[in-house]
């Protein structure tokens, strides 16, 4: 299950995510996901920021990863950065590991 907040004074959509992004759940968020950004709140809201909280998880496979290069691609096509905060070390290496740290600025929690 993702959560979504809007903030307005940081123009900024944050995306929650309830655990760990694996071949066997991200079909539904991605579904969740685009559900929300396609949404006329957010549509009109003209967020610049994407914050992807990934506190909860504890892994993270190559589909949870192709997931947030996608989520990335929407967020650049909209002119917006992104953001991921992560609180497990494991998901930090693959963060470095595969380089999206140079695309996506990495916060641990």
């Amino acid at each position: 299950m993702i959560n979504h907040l809007l903030n307005p004074s940081e123009k900024s959509l944050q995306l929650t995510f309830s655990g760990d992004l694996l071949s066997t759940n991200t079909d539904q968020a991605k579904k969740e996901i685009m559900a929300i950004i396609e949404s006329a709140a957010v549509k009109s809201s003209g967020w610049t920021t994407l914050k992807l909280d990934l506190t909860a998880a504890k892994m993270i496979d190559s589909v949870g990863l192709n997931l947030v290069v996608s989520l990335y691609k929407e967020a650049k096509k909209a002119n917006a950065k992104t953001t991921a905060v992560i609180s497990n070390p494991n998901i930090q290496r693959t963060f470095l590991f595969t380089r999206l740290d140079t695309h996506i600025q990495v916060v641990m929690a």
